[in-house]
């Protein structure tokens, strides 16, 4: 399906913040298609993101971490391999959809790969909803896909009625996403290019699910591997850049999309499968010290479906998920290095490795962890990505065990959570099956 570029220009001012708009627009074709987009990222920890706690405390931080690292690939009732999205993900995209355009802030998710947002043809919903929706009947750039479109294929467990197609997007720990298989005109506010029009985005238009408008979110921004992500209708690249994922007030977070993103670093093979962008984890060191960990455990099985396996990279858990082995090895290590504050019981949590003092002070000096993946690429994490404040005594591990995930399918899996990922540019090149580590400021993309 060919995806038309075009620049935009606005009519009206548009907000500086990140504040839930509706705007005009006239649009004016583009002589060439733009390289890259350079969006923002609201962090949901952030000032700007419109629900946000302005008064965080230690324990509410924490909470997010816990909650949010476990939700991810736990829940209730197991589905399918797609990750739940309801209650995780820590970066949104802002972009605007539509003619007459709206403001839309959705997760960004490598986990999944279908792009939907909510929409409502009834004024009394939208008009009582916190968010803008989309209201299909009103834009002059919506178009329903057709059963025997080929684009109909793309969708997740499609149905046909009355020759409109129709995708259901079921997640392990969240509502489901149902709703018309349709196209639709989105709009980047890109930092380098201006404001960038892209028409004909395939996408889903979600009937309303309260839940996800209650936490401030339109959709899902997929990035997954397959045909459908906007990884993939964007030009088979994009990288992200984060910074401090919970500092309140960082701006400089980053999605670029598009051939120019950025591709620099250390380079690793990236395998994919229908949910999940997997990687070759050869070893782990802490400081000086290479863990005894067998490399085999991180090898990813193929022709068992009946458990994950692997190592995955993933843009929505804040914490690290060690498969068992390599936990062990790992917590040794951190209990040698931390000896004289180790706290034995935290109670509830029977698998939380906690210490006694402020992180800050205490983990001064405290020796980088190195993630090796294959051909010498290096994820190196300081402390402020292997711990999190529990409380205004108490530290604790932001790296867990695999097998206290509550859904057997997941107890073999090793994932590399977005803590590991701060003040990292993480490229993603889909065609040459590469990912790119490059360890970077993000204000660099801003200047």
């Amino acid at each position: 399906m060919a995806i038309h570029y075009s620049r935009i220009v606005l009519l009206v001012f548009l907000f500086a913040t990140f504040s839930i708009s509706c705007f005009t627009a006239i649009v004016s074709e583009a002589k060439t298609k733009p390289p890259k987009f350079i969006i923002n990222l609201v962090n949901r920890n952030s000032i700007h993101f419109p629900f946000h706690n302005h008064q965080p405390s230690i324990e509410d931080k924490a909470k997010f971490i816990f909650e949010n690292s476990l939700v991810r690939f736990g829940g209730d009732t197991y589905k399918t391999d797609v990750i739940g999205t309801e209650n995780t993900g820590l970066f949104l995209v802002r972009f605007y959809i539509g003619n007459p355009a709206i403001t839309q802030l959705a997760i960004m998710d490598t986990g999944s790969s279908l792009p939907w947002v909510q929409c409502s043809p009834t004024e009394y919903i939208s008009q009582h909803s916190p968010i803008p929706l989309l209201d299909p009947l009103k834009s002059s750039t919506y178009a329903s896909i057709p059963c025997e479109s080929n684009s109909c294929q793309y969708f997740p467990d499609r149905t046909c009625i009355k020759n409109q197609c129709y995708y259901n997007m079921t997640y392990v720990n969240a509502q489901s996403s149902i709703g018309n298989a349709a196209t639709e005109q989105f709009i980047f506010e890109s930092l380098d290019e201006g404001m960038v029009v892209v028409s004909q985005v395939m996408f889903g238009c979600s009937a309303i699910v309260q839940k996800y408008i209650k936490n401030g979110i339109n959709g899902v921004f997929g990035l997954g591997p397959e045909n459908i992500s906007m990884a993939r209708q964007l030009g088979n690249k994009f990288s992200y850049c984060i910074g401090d994922v919970f500092d309140p007030n960082y701006i400089y977070n980053q999605l670029i999309l598009g051939d120019g993103a950025n591709m620099d670093g250390y380079a690793t093979p990236l395998g994919m499968s229908e949910a999940h962008y997997y990687l070759n984890l050869q070893g782990i060191d802490i400081g000086l010290n290479e863990l005894d960990i067998d490399e085999g455990v991180f090898r990813r099985n193929v022709t068992d479906q009946s458990k994950l396996t692997g190592v995955i990279i993933d843009s929505g858990t804040p914490a690290t998920w060690l498969v068992d082995q390599a936990y062990d090895r790992f917590r040794n290590e951190v209990r040698r290095t931390l000896a004289r504050l180790v706290l034995e019981d935290m109670g509830e949590c029977v698998y939380c490795f906690c210490f006694k003092g402020n992180m800050t002070q205490e983990l001064q000096g405290f020796p980088d962890v190195i993630y090796h993946f294959s051909d010498g690429a290096d994820l190196q994490v300081g402390f402020n990505g292997i711990f999190y404040q529990h409380n205004s005594s108490i530290f604790c591990m932001a790296v867990f065990p695999s097998s206290q995930l509550s859904k057997e399918h997941f107890r073999y899996v090793t994932i590399i959570g977005v803590m590991a990922q701060q003040n990292y540019n993480v490229g993603y090149d889909l065609l040459a099956k590469k990912l790119y580590f490059q360890s970077i400021d993000c204000e660099i993309y801003v200047d």
